[in-house]
């Protein structure tokens, strides 16, 4: 991400933070993240903020993840882990719950492939066009 994203990032971050009346401390706290990573996150110092640990951020604050995305145009996602390894970390689920959500994704992945975001949109548009 470029330097003026990692502001961007920050900033939002910053006054997400201070809209709940928390300091630094109590979002370390609530998301189990060093006061002194958020500190730097805050102030655009992470070019490449681990994802797993912005995501943690977002949740604590209540920060819609895709807000983020938004600012990264993409490129947060194409580093974040496996449907497996983010289930497994994230909840305490079975492995066949797990299997049963990664082909689940699979399956709406191999529905999608080759389209880009606004295909659909584009998509909707027509079908509505021929209704009218």
């Amino acid at each position: 991400m470029t330097k003026e994203q990692a502001n961007r990032i920050g900033r939002m971050i910053a006054t997400a933070r201070r809209n709940k009346g928390w300091s630094l401390r109590q979002l370390s706290n609530e998301s189990g993240i060093s006061h002194t990573w958020l500190l730097k996150l805050e102030h655009g110092v992470y070019l490449t903020p681990a994802p797993d640990l912005l995501i943690r951020v977002a949740d604590a604050l209540s920060v819609d993840p895709e807000r983020i995305e938004r600012i990264v145009k993409g490129q947060m996602a194409d580093s974040l882990p496996s449907v497996r390894t983010y289930f497994r970390a994230k909840y305490d689920l079975t492995v066949t719950e797990i299997d049963a959500i990664e082909a689940a994704v699979q399956d709406i992945q191999r529905k999608h492939e080759g389209r880009t975001p606004h295909d659909s949109d584009h998509r909707q548009d027509t079908d509505t066009n021929r209704a009218a």
